[in-house]
């Protein structure tokens, strides 16, 4: 604590006599459209949960209240343009340095290994994103239109809060959980990012005020699943792993999928007013919070699909978890997943061979509105992910789970225009999970699995979880080159009556 606390203090010291220039490095070339702009963004937590092992079944030997600091986010970004035609965004992460293994991002959920990293060479610093940006109007000389291409590793535009800068820009101290879940979709070892690309159309008039409307559309196609096939995949494909003495240390080997079954994503926004983004650098991030520099209202619609994958990559291969039962009994085929899908519990592949290669289909939907005016933003988000076609058992063969999340934000900045700004806010949001009972056993999102309680509540899952986080910003200047957050987060499962209630003061700073 002492170690972060001194380096907060020092972070802040620097901000406060750092000139406005200094939010990032330039690089200019010969040419002034040729530069490189370096970004350093950090994001330090103090966090106070209440948790113990009568959580969650690995919390083991946990105490009762858990006192954390950590690094939630460390980012690198190498970002700029080469010419008017192509711009670059580059960016290496580092999460959850110094974690404690208890403590997760959002409440009550354990990690599933302790998320510990060194600054370089650990196992969380990777590619975060990378955007090659091509502006196809300025190629073809379209006038009044924008249309450019994004390739490479970019963040998926799908829904509002994915598509934001967590943690930089929005209300809460993090991403809600339910947003977690949604964009656990993709074949990426990060929330949101995937292999592939999409193209962008923006299309406005010259009006002023409220009667200036913009139209966005996107369309992209992300990688598919079966990039991540293994050659001896076969050797374990389509018979009983105890017929080829394939135990648990080759669960791993039940990875690939049988044919390209890639991501299409299609989202759509209207928005009056001052528009979101910033088309000259061909970006699009959504904030929400402008601090009073935008007034105008977007609405967004979103849809991805997703066909034809193996029913046991949506679920566990890797290692034990909570049993499927509820009871907290170690099972493999019931643990963390390798790739970005949700987290759903289904029929071990290993001992239930009629669930490799059965072909399920993804559908995801939805609808997201913020209206930002003066010091008030109000932020809505709603959404649903639906999977059909699953296996639950001999007669259950076409079943389907759909599981639906609603968010809601608003926040008021109470001295506009001051260089200390202070901006209380309010966020609740609900994840609604559908739980399925075939043959005395649960089926779903895995993160609705715990042992049974001491109520005891009955099959051990969570049902509908609600989420309350009151708390308060504080932003030096409009630039926000650094911040901090105070956060009461309030958590309520549905069927089972625990505590993992969190405070959560984070430093946040921008280069």
């Amino acid at each position: 604590m002492r170690k972060l606390a001194v380096a907060g203090g020092l972070l802040s010291a620097l901000a406060i006599f750092s000139p406005e220039s200094a939010h990032a490095i330039r690089v200019w070339s010969a040419s002034t459209q040729q530069f490189l702009d370096i970004n350093f963004l950090i994001e330090a937590w103090f966090r106070y949960q209440k948790i113990s092992d009568e959580n969650r079944p690995n919390f083991v030997n946990a105490p009762s209240g858990n006192f954390d600091t950590s690094f939630r986010r460390i980012r690198v970004r190498f970002g700029g343009s080469y010419n008017k035609y192509f711009k670059f965004n580059f960016v290496m992460r580092l999460n959850n340095t110094g974690r404690e293994s208890y403590i997760a991002p959002f409440g009550g959920q354990p990690a599933g290994y302790q998320r510990q990293g060194e600054l370089l060479g650990g196992r969380n610093f990777a590619l975060h994103e990378l955007d090659l940006k091509f502006a196809i109007h300025e190629m073809l000389n379209l006038e009044n239109w924008i249309v450019d291409a994004h390739l490479g590793f970019p963040r998926i535009p799908l829904g509002r809060e994915q598509y934001g800068r967590t943690g930089f820009d929005n209300l809460e101290s993090d991403r809600t959980f339910a947003t977690l879940r949604w964009t656990h979709l993709t074949v990426a070892n990060v929330t949101g990012r995937s292999y592939g690309g999409f193209i962008h159309v923006r299309k406005g008039n010259k009006a002023k005020g409220f009667k200036r409307i913009t139209w966005d559309g996107f369309v992209g196609i992300f990688d598919g699943f079966k990039g991540i096939d293994q050659p001896w995949d076969e050797t374990v494909r389509g018979t009983d792993a105890s017929q080829v003495g394939c135990g648990a240390p080759c669960l791993s080997q039940l990875r690939g999928n049988s044919t390209d079954s890639f991501l299409y994503t299609f989202r759509t926004t209207l928005m009056f007013g001052k528009p979101e983004g910033k088309p000259k650098g061909l970006n699009w991030l959504y904030r929400d919070t402008y601090l009073g520099k935008r007034k105008g209202i977007t609405v967004g619609v979103s849809f991805a699909f997703q066909n034809n994958i193996d029913q046991e990559l949506l679920t566990d291969t890797q290692g034990p978890a909570p049993g499927l039962n509820g009871q907290g009994v170690p099972t493999p085929g019931a643990g963390s997943v390798q790739v970005r899908v949700p987290y759903l519990i289904l029929p071990n592949p290993v001992t239930t061979p009629e669930v490799r290669n059965n072909p399920v289909n993804m559908r995801m939907y939805g609808f997201d509105f913020a209206l930002h005016y003066g010091p008030l933003v109000f932020i809505t988000e709603l959404g649903e992910t639906r999977f059909s076609s699953l296996w639950l058992g001999p007669n259950n063969t076409d079943e389907s789970l759909s599981n639906r999340w609603f968010i809601i934000k608003g926040a008021w900045l109470l001295n506009p225009g001051k260089t200390h700004l202070w901006e209380p806010y309010l966020s609740f949001y609900i994840w609604d999970p559908e739980i399925k009972e075939v043959n005395g056993r649960a089926y779903g999102d895995a993160a609705n699995f715990i042992r049974g309680n001491r109520a005891g509540k009955d099959r051990a899952t969570l049902g509908q979880l609600r989420v309350t986080s009151i708390g308060i910003n504080y932003w030096y200047d409009k630039a926000k080159l650094f911040g901090w957050t105070f956060e009461y987060q309030k958590i309520d499962e549905e069927r089972n009556d625990i505590d993992n209630d969190a405070i959560t003061v984070q430093f946040r700073f921008v280069f």
